[in-house]
């Protein structure tokens, strides 16, 4: 399989074969396809979800790949349920190398909402700010401890470096923008606190796509069960697309840290 990014091969990732990776939220679309592809690459795949069992599901259907699949149950937005989670991968693996930051919810909510919207807001900064946070802190620890190279990818948004006037004035602009805003910011606080720590094997990138094709957005209250006609009216992306975007992060060398890439469908206006 070849890569178009930059015209890098797969075959670069050969440095990380063996090597043990995070994802959070990798149940279901992007997460699910990392999932896939880091196995089919030869990565040994921790998948950290609440519905962990399709994980274990994607396994099944894989069957035998270079990389082995394991599921665990995990709520990043709890934070009992993440230090579970990371004590059970230190106790079982040791250590990791790879962390994806895949988790994230969106709620068709308004901030100045005369309804009680409170839970949903609690829902997205736990899951999309708070969750991420102390995700990484764990697995921090743990690439540490492998004493070898290692890469964080925080799975941002567009919407995290840019946020469009609304054209219909009933669509929500909401707290999701605002905790993808700081995923943009965190990101780049990691990167810096790594280097006056003069670590220079643990590279740390936010991957922001545009609008993909996934069920977030029926999660999210946008659209209903079954519902299509809005990807047919967004220009959107595949996880896959998205999923090989994060393998050309992971082929470049050691030394190289890309510390932002966004991508969207060529026909995304904002």
């Amino acid at each position: 399989m070849q890569s178009y990014f930059l015209g890098h091969s797969v075959s670069n990732m050969e440095k990380w074969n063996g090597k043990i990776a995070v994802v959070t939220g990798g149940s279901a679309g992007i997460g699910a396809q990392f999932v896939k592809d880091l196995a089919k690459n030869g990565i040994h795949v921790i998948g950290l979800a609440r519905r962990h069992e399709r994980i274990q599901e994607i396994a099944k259907e894989l069957g035998e790949t270079p990389g082995k699949i394991y599921a665990y149950k995990c709520d990043v937005s709890d934070l009992q349920s993440i230090k579970d989670a990371f004590k059970w991968i230190e106790e079982t693996f040791g250590y990791i190398h790879i962390l994806v930051n895949n988790s994230g919810c969106a709620r068709n909510i308004k901030i100045l909402s005369d309804e009680d919207v409170s839970q949903k807001i609690e829902e997205v900064i736990r899951t999309n700010f708070n969750g991420l946070v102390h995700v990484t802190r764990e697995a921090f620890r743990l690439i540490k401890k492998s004493n070898d190279y290692g890469f964080i990818c925080n799975i941002n948004s567009n919407l995290g470096h840019r946020i469009p006037f609304p054209m219909d004035k009933n669509l929500s602009h909401n707290v999701y923008q605002g905790s993808k805003f700081a995923v943009t910011a965190t990101s780049e606080v990691m990167r810096q606190e790594l280097i006056c720590q003069d670590n220079d094997k643990i590279r740390v990138t936010s991957l922001s796509p545009g609008v993909v094709e996934t069920e977030i957005f029926e999660a999210a209250g946008y659209i209903k069960e079954g519902e299509e006609q809005l990807f047919s009216k967004l220009p959107s992306i595949q996880a896959k697309d998205v999923s090989d975007a994060f393998m050309y992060l992971l082929s470049t060398p050691y030394y190289v840290n890309v510390t932002e890439l966004t991508i969207k469908h060529q026909s995304q206006k904002t």
